[in-house]
């Protein structure tokens, strides 16, 4: 590093925040197709939305096999036979135990008198919640001219996650960033949070811009913050 060091000291804050949701599990909709996005473990209760009087016969099906139906329940060549039920009232279907393979199009098919409606594709996503903290790493820069320090930013993790970033009162995305401190601005609370549908974790670091002080890092604590879907 020219003409001086950044220093910063670097922690992280253990706590565990239940996050309470209108709805069990987080679902989307678009152009009349629902996603269902759940964690593995999870139960989820898969619903037609469709009016029940007059159904003379209603079918789920997932993957081109028929799970269940209406007159005979859950079908013995369902892949959920063991985990699952149909309710004969308002024909919704019941999974529990969710794995990653049960992730896919469920459609339900049924009839009105005898007259076919409009079938209803529900997409199920079950993830993995994040085991593992982000990992950040800074590397500065000290550009004397302007008397700061040049920061780069990286956070990596594992899986399919999004990166946030909050860099004092700024909020930015991506593994990886740019950011300039000037010894004048003090300590600045960097923190990288990866997240997806149903978890998140996060890192938090203090740094300082100065050119009398050496490169220090110490290891701490680390926050994690699951998502609990409710319906």
């Amino acid at each position: 590093m020219v003409g001086g060091r950044l220093c910063y000291r670097s922690y992280f804050i253990h706590s565990i925040v239940l996050l309470l949701w209108v709805c069990l599990h987080y679902v989307e909709t678009s152009s009349g197709k629902r996603v269902i996005h759940t964690k593995v473990g999870d139960t989820v209760e898969l619903s037609s939305g469709l009016p029940t009087k007059g159904v003379t016969a209603a079918t789920w099906r997932y993957g081109g096999i028929t799970v269940a139906e209406k007159d005979e329940g859950v079908s013995k060549d369902s892949p959920f036979k063991d985990r699952s039920e149909l309710n004969p009232e308002d024909f919704t279907l019941t999974v529990r135990k969710l794995t990653l393979q049960d992730s896919g199009d469920f459609i339900f098919v049924s009839e009105v008198n005898d007259e076919q409606r409009p079938s209803v594709t529900i997409t199920l996503q079950v993830h993995e919640p994040i085991t593992k903290q982000p990992v950040i790493k800074i590397n500065s820069t000290w550009e004397a001219c302007n008397e700061s320090c040049k920061v780069l930013l990286e956070c990596s993790a594992t899986g399919d996650v999004s990166y946030k970033w909050t860099v004092g009162k700024q909020t930015l995305t991506g593994p990886r960033q740019q950011y300039i401190i000037r010894e004048q601005d003090g300590e600045t609370n960097v923190t990288c949070t990866v997240s997806n549908y149903v978890s998140e974790k996060s890192a938090f670091q203090t740094v300082k811009c100065s050119k009398d002080h050496s490169h220090r890092k110490e290891t701490g604590m680390w926050r994690v913050t699951e998502v609990l879907n409710t319906m």
